[in-house]
């Protein structure tokens, strides 16, 4: 089945895309130019001293909670349904496409294995593909795919078109809003994404046992090919523990874009999609938290799996975009969400604590430079020591959860070795997140979507 959407039919939908208020530009700048200043003049002086231990005691206090809360989730792995009685809910998957007849073909077949089916077999759960303007044929094969699996009577086509519409999943996914879906819940994944028969299930147990919002652990297969395969999952495991402990102790927990679940009923009160959204998945965690009170289930047993960013120059144009939405959403939903009455103290202090952590690339270049200028290198290596070893501990403790090619724990020495490729790739974050703070306070027009290009790569090993 195929449906048509205009380019006048959804009034979010419609536009060149986000802007960029003045406010925003000013307090990026400013936000940059300070943390240079303070971070150069603390090289310089006496201050130093006090920088580094605010730093280190504020990466403390926010660290130890993480790590002891993550290993008591608020809801357990395989958990029990509230009402034993009711049915599980159904699930629409919803996937935003531009040109990815690569990719889509293997999804649908995931889609069309999941178990989630009533006791005669009848699916329960539909996929809508929204194609956002392609131009290699992505419905037809998402048709002929669906047809092929006998998955056609519960998968629809969304055609998306026009001339000056927004670019990115964000306002992609304003095509099919929460009415245009039939399922109990949301689940957004990726083009390239791969999932295992059981997904749609677990997904739906977490929706029963009370979680409103869920998101998946993202995994990323041929992470053993190349050291940036293997250090973007790593990251995305350490990113996981973080995200599991914000939630496990009462914190602001968010979603992570492949795999992003949400009653549909909660999506629609907040107003759904947004084109306006650079990272969609993090406007989303900030909307329901601010207006419903709601943070994100972070599932350790719900993995979806994508490809790898295959070069750097491709790593950096995707990093940019994240620190850009980060901040963007900083200075949009900031202020609604520490000051929401629907959020508890602990959830509101950490949404601000997460948020201040984009002072710290400014600082330490900085420091570092105030270094370079005064020969005064203790602040600088403090500063960047103390960010290298959060991140490597934190990436340490998240690898608990990996296994080896047998299925028993990392050594010891492997984990520490994988904890300090983490720690070291962190180091991008430390030139993205001023990059984007510059180009936020200087672009002119439109904010521009860069999209990663996906190669069709299978797994290599089975998806669980």
């Amino acid at each position: 089945m195929s449906d048509r959407a205009a380019a006048t039919g959804d009034r979010r939908a419609v536009g060149t895309g986000a802007r960029t208020p003045l406010g925003w530009r000013v307090a990026a700048l400013g936000t940059l130019g300070g943390g240079l200043a303070v971070g150069a003049a603390a090289s310089a002086g006496g201050g130093a001293r006090w920088l580094v231990a605010a730093s280190i005691g504020i990466v403390v206090a926010g660290l130890a909670p993480v790590l002891v809360a993550s290993r008591r989730p608020p809801i357990p792995t395989d958990p029990a349904p509230l009402d034993a009685d009711a049915p599980p809910p159904t699930i629409t998957v919803l996937v935003a496409a531009r040109d990815e007849v690569r990719v889509l073909p293997a999804l649908v077949a995931d889609i069309a294995a999941q178990d989630h089916r009533d006791p005669d077999g009848t699916p329960r759960f539909e996929l809508i593909v929204i194609d956002d303007r392609s131009i290699d044929g992505t419905s037809g094969v998402v048709t002929e795919a669906a047809r092929g699996h006998r998955i056609d009577g519960v998968t629809r086509v969304v055609r998306r078109e026009g001339a000056g519409l927004p670019d990115g999943k964000g306002a992609a996914l304003t095509a099919v809003q929460p009415d245009a879906c039939q399922g109990d819940v949301i689940l957004v994944l990726d083009a390239d994404a791969r999932i295992g028969p059981g997904f749609l299930s677990r997904v739906a147990a977490y929706v029963a046992a009370g979680a409103d919002a869920v998101t998946a652990r993202r995994r990323i297969f041929h992470a053993d090919r190349s050291w940036l395969a293997g250090a973007q999952a790593d990251e995305q495991t350490q990113d996981g523990e973080l995200q599991r402990g914000r939630w496990a102790s009462g914190g602001c927990s968010e979603f992570r874009g492949n795999g992003t679940a949400i009653r549909r009923s909660l999506l629609a009160e907040v107003g759904g999609w947004r084109a306006e959204a650079l990272t969609e998945d993090i406007d989303l965690s900030s909307r329901i938290a601010a207006q419903a009170g709601v943070t994100v289930a972070w599932a350790i047993d719900l993995e979806a799996w994508e490809e790898p960013v295959a070069t750097w120059a491709d790593l950096w144009h995707q990093r940019l975009r994240w620190s850009e939405g980060a901040i963007r959403r900083l200075f949009e939903h900031g202020g609604p969400v520490v000051r929401s009455p629907r959020l508890s103290a602990r959830a509101r202090l950490d949404f601000a604590a997460y948020g201040a952590q984009l002072l710290a690339p400014p600082l330490i270049i900085g420091a570092t430079a105030g270094a370079v200028a005064t020969g005064s290198t203790i602040a600088a290596m403090a500063l960047v020591g103390t960010y290298l070893v959060a991140g490597g501990v934190l990436a340490f403790d998240a690898l608990r959860w990996e296994a080896g090619p047998a299925g028993r724990p990392l050594p010891i020495a492997e984990r520490a070795t994988r904890a300090v490729r983490a720690a070291l790739f962190s180091a991008v974050w430390l030139v993205a997140v001023p990059g984007a703070l510059w180009r936020l306070a200087t672009r002119r027009g439109a904010v521009r979507y860069d999209k990663m290009p996906h190669l069709g790569l299978e797994p290599g090993a089975p998806v669980r």
